[in-house]
Order: structure tokens, then sequence, then C-alpha cells
């Protein structure tokens, strides 16, 4: 059970404050300075992402415990009155009474803490050019101070511009970078023209340093990963780390780079951590690009992608790291940052870096050196069957923990819902290839386990540092893997606009949208005889809509190729020849891949249940603790067919009140469940879906929980605008 210390003053830390009034001025001055500068890294306030710059997203407040969380009721709640895709991410921050979070347009709202009331709204859309909102997926705002908790800052994020605002007034703040912001197109090896980034995860702050990583194009072309620097002050910049090494650095041969292809991807999408008594900032890279899935054009173990990477927060420079998946052809990208915990057993304690895959391994490595604490092995995998690609013949395996979800797929596996249920999906699976966990891609289509939305995913884990128990949301979402050959002969000066679009389209849509523009349903749709408009087909290439990213990188020209070819209504050989390729100058074969989900006749996952599921893992003994079915869906639960678990997006939070809080599934719900049974003690119908993480927080002695409900997201829930605080009867 958790231990209570007392508050009051105990010999130990007598002794301990007397050393310290007996420190030398400098040790003093050094001691006061941390202070200050770390006021806000707590596990009370929620002034950070995540609750804190280790991302153990963790409360110390346990005000609302396991015998009064089902009192918990909803004390205010905020509309920001657009409810619009793609839905809200943002995990709200704390500062002084304050609440901050970012709409799907990526405003930044200031709300009173305690009642919900506006205070500010911040409108980036007023400083670009066209005044246009863009929409994007945002998981909330930073907040800076110098060591003398002046020049006061929210820091927002919006698409490829970080803006500073005065965090009382919602003003922009003229005098931070060039023009009153960031232009994060700039101080990459790449033309800045050319760059398409976006910070979908805010950048974390280390003293006066803001450290920035976001999302870049996975097909072709790409924009490079790279971490970087700025002066959070002056929005100078500081620094680079190329996660795609430049010729002369580390890392660099291990990759076979072909002239004419634009690399990029290998980034850190799902934000970063700071251990600040080392100075180190620590992040977990992406896929590589291009052709998502697809690495005959980038053969080779390809550091830095798919890695944990310890930097030297002040310079850049790397420390180590620890490649989880090398040359990566499943887009098992590492969705969450690095976390930073403490594993405290027999009186000694341990600093860990956890990561947490989509394969559903959890890989915990020292972190000061970063290698495994259990034991890895690093065993063959099957090869590729698709001509050009070069599949690494091994790759690391835990052996603890457990992986957290199946990584294999059986007849026996197969959902069996209903009958009908059985029937549709051991049809599909008969259709095509299965086997171990890493089999490549084929022709025929290979179904992968879990898949490219399972295991672990952007919302992270919460870890107790008393327990040592990490509590995680697991998704198993099984992908059909396809690789189609598309011919590289294409001349792109004398073919035509149906041709080009169909080369753009067969590069970069094909995943999401299918070949020929046949959908992936349910949540993305066929694309064949369109009615919108061709201002309005532009538009959403070019800002995004709900799930769809923005396509910045792409040029006037492109887009109206592309737009041509989307508004054909059939194809035409004469005009769209099968096979239509890519016109760099590489002779390696090329495909377009095509990744729908493995599922039933209704869109629910074609393999048994549970399709979801909450887990405790204790990273001492690297075991899993307990396991339960997370979410459901109410279109099952009104047919009787309950506690399948489901798809969840957001992460999880726990308390010292030994209580775990977490939304992220489609039926809507926030709940709580208790730390050492998993049982669900209280949950909450939110008016729209929750995708996003709870902030727990305390204002004049009562303890709140926040979350943002704002649907949409990749459970395809309806929109809504909302931010909700929940807290206990006065």
């Amino acid at each position: 059970m958790r231990k209570h210390h007392p508050k009051s003053l105990t010999l130990p830390f007598l002794l301990c404050y007397l050393f310290l009034l007996a420190c030398s001025p400098k040790e003093s001055e050094k001691s006061t300075h941390t202070q200050q500068a770390n006021r806000l890294n707590n596990h009370q306030d929620w002034g950070i992402y995540r609750g804190h710059s280790s991302g153990i997203q963790y409360s110390d407040l346990d005000q609302i415990h396991t015998g009064n969380v089902q009192d918990l009721e909803k004390v205010w709640e905020y509309q920001h009155g657009n409810p619009v895709g793609p839905g809200m991410y943002a995990n709200p921050i704390i500062i002084d009474g304050l609440l901050y979070f970012t709409t799907p347009e990526v405003n930044a709202v200031a709300l009173d803490a305690t009642t919900g009331e506006e205070v500010w709204v911040f409108r980036p859309n007023q400083y670009r050019e066209d005044e246009r909102p863009f929409r994007g997926r945002n998981r909330g705002l930073t907040y800076w101070e110098d060591e003398k908790g002046e020049n006061k800052r929210i820091l927002n994020f919006v698409k490829d511009r970080v803006y500073a605002i005065d965090p009382l007034t919602g003003t922009l703040i003229t005098t931070f970078g060039e023009n009153g912001w960031i232009d994060l197109r700039k101080n990459l090896p790449q033309d800045p023209e050319e760059v398409d980034f976006e910070a979908t995860t805010q950048g974390m702050v280390y003293k006066d340093m803001l450290i920035i990583g976001g999302r870049t194009p996975e097909g072709a072309p790409s924009t490079p990963g790279d971490v970087r620097g700025y002066d959070a002050l002056t929005g100078e910049f500081r620094w680079i780390f190329h996660t795609i090494p430049q010729p002369g650095e580390f890392g660099y041969d291990t990759w076979k780079f072909e002239d004419g292809v634009s690399y990029g991807g290998t980034n850190p999408w799902g934000g970063l951590t700071v251990d600040e008594e080392r100075g180190w900032v620590f992040l977990a890279t992406g896929s590589p690009a291009p052709d998502f899935i697809y690495g005959g054009m980038r053969k080779g173990e390809n550091l830095f992608a798919n890695c944990v990477i310890a930097l030297d927060a002040s310079t850049g420079k790397r420390i180590w790291h620890y490649q989880t998946l090398r040359h990566d052809i499943w887009d098992y990208d590492l969705p969450p940052a690095p976390i930073l915990a403490t594993v405290t057993a027999e009186g000694t304690a341990r600093d860990i870096v956890v990561q947490l895959t989509k394969q559903g391994f959890t890989f915990v490595l020292d972190r000061e050196t970063g290698e495994p604490v259990f034991p890895v092995v690093d065993l063959p995998v099957p090869p590729s069957k698709v001509p050009g690609e070069e599949a690494w013949p091994t790759q690391p395996f835990p052996l603890k923990p457990p992986p957290l979800n199946r990584t294999s797929l059986r007849e026996a596996d197969l959902s069996n819902i209903t009958p009908e249920t059985r029937e549709y999906v051991l049809n599909i699976f008969r259709q095509h290839e299965t086997g171990s966990l890493y089999t490549p891609a084929s022709r025929a289509g290979v179904i992968t386990m879990p898949g490219h939305q399972g295991g672990a995913e952007w919302g992270g884990a919460a870890f107790d540092p008393a327990t040592n128990v990490l509590y995680v949301n697991i998704n198993e979402a099984p992908t059909i893997h396809s690789l189609v050959p598309v011919t590289d002969n294409l001349d792109t000066a004398t073919a035509s606009p149906l041709q080009r679009g169909k080369m753009i389209y067969n590069t970069s849509c094909t995943a999401c949208h299918g070949l020929n523009k046949v959908g992936n349903p349910p949540l993305f749709p066929p694309l064949q005889n369109l009615e919108l408009s061709r201002d309005s087909i532009k538009s959403v290439l070019r800002y995004g809509r709900g799930m769809m990213p923005a396509f910045g990188q792409f040029s006037d020209r492109q887009l109206d190729d592309l737009i041509a070819y989307l508004q054909h209504s059939a194809e035409d050989p004469k005009e769209t020849p099968a096979g239509t390729g890519t016109s760099n100058t590489s002779r390696a074969p090329r495909y377009a891949n095509v990744a729908p989900f493995f599922v039933d006749q209704n869109g629910y996952p074609a393999i048994a249940p549970p399709w979801g599921t909450l887990n405790a893992v204790d990273l001492d003994k690297g075991e899993i603790l307990w396991k339960v079915p997370l979410g459901e869906y109410p279109e099952l639960v009104a047919k009787g067919i309950r506690n399948t678990g489901a798809k969840s997006f957001g992460g999880p939070v726990a308390t010292a009140g030994n209580l775990v809080f977490i939304a992220g599934t489609p039926d809507e719900k926030i709940r709580a469940f208790d730390t050492f049974s998993g049982q669900v003690l209280w949950e909450y119908q939110l008016p729209a879906g929750g995708y996003a993480t709870p902030s727990v927080y305390q204002v004049e002695g009562k303890q709140y929980l926040v979350i943002t409900a704002g649907g949409g997201g990749k459970n395809g829930t309806p929109h809504g605008d909302s931010v909700i605080a929940f807290a206990l009867p006065d």
C-alpha cells in the first residue's frame, strides 16, 4: 500500500535544513536559482505538458481518492464556440490560477481555473498573410519565465510558427523572434519554401532554452525531422540536432542515400521530456521518409529513426541513443516522448527511461547510459518478398516487461462477436498473408499485428513513483499492408496534369485513401466523384480538415495537378496509364502503399476483443500486474455486446489518491480506475470524445480534474468544443 508521510518536521529534515543554511553563498545562490527556475516543475501545479518535465503524468494530490471519487461532479464547463475538426488534443496547463489550452484552430485560450470564465483568446490567424485560421492537431501550450520570475510568456505553436504571448493579457510579445514569432521553416537543411513542418506537440524548456520537434510528411517529398533549440527570451536560433545524419556526422553510414530523393521524417512528433538535474533533453523519433512503409529508397539501419535519444539541452550534442527498430517498413514510429521515471526498490533508487511502442513493447533503459535494464535479444525476422526492398535481418525484442498486446494473428484470434462477423473476417483473413511480428508488406497484402494504430499512442503513460507502477492504454488494431508497384518513367515535362496528379496521389495519398481513390472507411472516405468545388478541394489540401493534415509541401502547380486528378471522375487509360510513378532520378522500384485497417463489416477490429486495454506494469520486476478492457462502442452495447475495449487516443493520469483518470474512448466517457485492482470507480458521459490527457491541479486548497472534449480524432466521433472541470462538492 502507499505510505503517506507526515508533514511535520523530522530530525533528518532539520539536519538537512541546517546544512543548507551553512552552505557557501555560491551554493545558496545555486539552490535559489534552481528553485526559481523550476517552480512549476512539481507534481501539484500541472504547469507543464504532461504535468512535469519528466512526462510521468502523475499528481501528488490526494484530496480526491478511492473513497470519495464517486462523488466527483462537474463544477464548470467552457465552450469555445467552434466545434470543428480535428478536435482538441490539448492537455491544459495551469499557472497562477489561470488555465491555458488550445482549440482546433490553435487559438490559445486563458480561463480562470476555478470558474472556467474566459480571460482572453489569442487568434494567431490575424498574423498570417491570408488571415485564414489554420486547423491542426495540437497538444497545448508552453509557459516560460526567466530565473527572476520575469519576462513571463505563453508559447503558442501554430503549424510552422511559434508565438510568444503575454500570459495575463493574451497580447503578442513583438520582441520575440522575427515580427513576433519564430519561423520554423528556417534553420533546416532544406529550402524554407520546400519545408513542410507542423509543431503538433508543444516544445519543452530547459532554463532559457526552448527545444522543438514536430510533424513532417511521411511520403515524398518530406522534410527532415531535426530537433532545434531557440532562446526562450529572444526567439533566436541556438542549435540543431540532425535526426537524419549529414555527411561526416555519426550515423551517416547507416543510410544508403540516393540522388534525387528528398529524405525526411525521423521526427519526434510526440514531444520531448527534460531531465533538469542532468541538463538533458530526451526524444523518441518516428519512421523515416519517403514512402511510409516501403524503404527501398533508404536502405540500411536508418539512424536516428525509431530511436530514443538523449541530448545535451544546452547544445544539442548527442549523449546516447538506443534504436528500437531498424529500417522501419511498418510505420512503427515511437508515438510518446520518453518517460523519465525513478524506480526505488529495497532502498535503492535508479533513474530510468521508459519508451512505449506501437508494437506493444516497453523498453526500459538506464537513464545515464541508455543500456537496457531488462534483457533485450536480437532475433531474426522474415525477409521482404518485394523487389528492391531489403528488410533488416534482425530486430530487438525486450524480454521484460512482456508485450502489452498480441503480436501475431491466427484464425483462432479472429472476431466472433456474431456468427456473421466471424464469417466475414475469416473470408478476408484467408485472402491475405499473415505472420509473426515484423513480417514485411507484400504485393498480395500482409495482415500486421498490432497494426500502425496499435500498441501505445501519443498519450504516453502515467507512472506512480510510490509504487513503481506504470499505467498505459493499449490499442489492438490490425492493418492490411500492401505494396502496389508504380513505374518510374514519367516525364513530368511532357505529362498531362492528370498524369502528374496521379503520380502525386500514388506517392502521398494511397496509404489513407487507397489506390484509384477507393477510400479506406470509416475514417478515410472515397475520393471518387467528388462534389466539392475546385477551390474547396484546394483549401482542404492547403489547410487540412479533420484527420487530414495540411499539405504545405506542394507547389501551386502540384496542387493544380492533384486537383485535376481528384476531379477526374473515371480512370482513362490514355490520360492516367496504370503504373504512373514518380519523377525522381532513382531507378529503384517504387511502390504505392495501401494500408486499410483489418475490420469487420461494421468497421470494428476484425480480431476478438479486447480491442483496447488499460494496463498496470511493475517497472521494478518487469511484470504486468493487471489488464482490463478500456472503453466500449455504444452501438455494440445496445446489442448486448459489452466490455470489448476500444481504440483510445489520449493518455492516463495517476494520482496519490490511488486513482488513474483516463478518457480517449469512442463511448465519450472519462473514467477513474483503482490503481491496485483496475476496477472502474467513477465514470462521466462527456458531451464529446475526450481525445486528450486530463490535467490535475489544485487552487486555493481545492483539487480539480479537467479534460478537453473536442470529439473527432481517429475515433471519428462527433465534434465538440467543451473544456470540463470536475471537483468534489464543497
